[in-house]
């Protein structure tokens, strides 16, 4: 719980940053998912830009804790289409949806994931903040086949 306080923080805090479009897009950060054993996980985006109209082609990476003894991790590598569905005020708000592969040693399978996120500009820099809420659903794990909801924060670079 105290996780998702601190990354609503962290989103209020950059919400007023505004946001411009961009033509690539690279991120990295921490992701929170209630089903990971330990819940903290991390992942990854590269976007890009195919039309003026907010559409992304992207790749999503998420490593998802899901044992601590023996430590293993669920790793997801998803592509797909992120789209510009609202503004609100100067905040654009993308619905990302993925599919792609999904892997926990030798056991490997399927993954997809959709959500939101709002890639909010710092300081009028080619920096970004990105809090998003995703859900995924991998065919492994240590609870293959079930819904994971993700609450992460992104940072990176965008030109």
């Amino acid at each position: 719980m105290k996780r998702i306080l601190i990354l609503t923080a962290l989103f209020l805090a950059a919400y007023t940053a505004a946001a411009q479009s961009v033509s690539n897009l690279y991120m990295a950060g921490a992701s929170y998912s209630s089903a990971g054993q330990p819940s903290t996980a991390g992942s990854a985006l590269y976007a890009h830009q195919i039309n003026t109209s907010g559409t992304y082609a992207f790749t999503m990476l998420d490593a998802l804790p899901a044992s601590v003894k023996p430590f293993t991790v669920t790793t997801n590598v998803g592509v797909g289409v992120g789209q510009r569905i609202a503004t609100i005020g100067k905040v654009p708000v993308f619905v990302p949806t993925s599919a792609g592969i999904s892997w926990t040693g030798s056991n490997v399978g399927w993954d997809w994931s959709t959500g939101a996120g709002t890639p909010l500009q710092w300081k009028k820099t080619n920096w970004y903040v990105m809090p998003n809420v995703r859900v995924l659903k991998s065919s492994v794990g240590g609870k293959g086949g079930t819904y994971e909801p993700i609450f992460g924060l992104l940072i990176g670079w965008g030109k």
